[in-house]
């Protein structure tokens, strides 16, 4: 994006951003004002020094003012970007993926439609009040995979989202990164508060939602991602996101078909 959300002094403002036919990324950057991305269709994932958040249909990724971050979108991918001044809302204070109703998403649909600047008296400030209100009460997703700050493991998370299908195990990762596998398992769970192997399951679900979210099968998704089997695979994305690829994409769907 081109321009400047910060030179905006009104409370919100959305912001529509088609994305082509090849998928783009928004290097590191930071504002005063805080952000929230929601797609409309495609996938987003986005990466904060703290870790990195997927933005699946039905939900959106919050990030308060002043964090680093960066974006990376699916082809085809049509997002909103809601920038929201600080203090203007009553929103976390930490990245963190929030449920998104469906009139809150046509609410924020509606305000990209609307110029950036509005007076205080104006139809656009009232719709802004009522938007931050009732995004305020939405409840959050576990949808974050914790991004060490130790450079190690921020190598191995690297590597594994450049190649997902070389299924690398704990041991050699260990041999390679010149630990006993005991010294990355315990590093691991210091630095994420999870397992390595939940800690991979969850990275790959990010790419696996990316690559469903863009009209990838889940066959096709599965190999990709080197897990043995489809079902493999399915019992994986049941256990992190709580339902199997298709019944969570069809819900998704079902929240989102009425702006197709």
């Amino acid at each position: 994006m081109s321009f400047d959300p910060d030179s905006y002094a009104c409370p919100a403002f959305s912001v529509k951003v088609a994305i082509g036919g090849c998928p783009k990324e928004v290097p590191l950057h930071v504002h005063r004002k805080g952000q929230l991305i929601m797609t409309q269709h495609g996938a987003v994932t986005f990466q904060a020094d703290e870790g990195y958040w997927m933005v699946p249909p039905g939900c959106a990724v919050w990030v308060p003012g002043g964090i680093r971050h960066c974006n990376h979108a699916a082809a085809n991918a049509l997002i909103h970007f809601l920038f929201i001044e600080p203090g203007a809302g009553r929103l976390p204070d930490h990245c963190c993926t929030l449920e998104i109703s469906p009139m809150l998403r046509e609410m924020i649909m509606h305000l990209s439609e609307r110029p950036r600047e509005y007076g205080p008296d104006s139809a656009t400030h009232r719709l802004v009040q009522v938007l931050l209100e009732i995004l305020s009460e939405m409840p959050t997703r576990q949808l974050h995979v914790p991004l060490p700050e130790d450079r190690t493991l921020q190598d191995i998370a690297r590597h594994i989202l450049r190649a997902p299908g070389e299924r690398v195990s704990m041991a050699q990762w260990a041999s390679r990164v010149a630990m006993s596998e005991r010294t990355l398992a315990r590093h691991m769970l210091k630095h994420t508060g999870m397992t390595f192997g939940r800690w991979r399951h969850q990275l790959m679900m990010m790419l696996a939602l990316q690559k469903l979210t863009s009209g990838m099968p889940v066959k096709s998704t599965a190999q990709e991602l080197g897990y043995e089997s489809t079902s493999a695979f399915i019992t994986v994305f049941k256990s992190i996101l709580g339902d199997t690829p298709s019944r969570y994409l069809n819900q998704t769907q079902s929240r989102q078909h009425t702006h197709h």
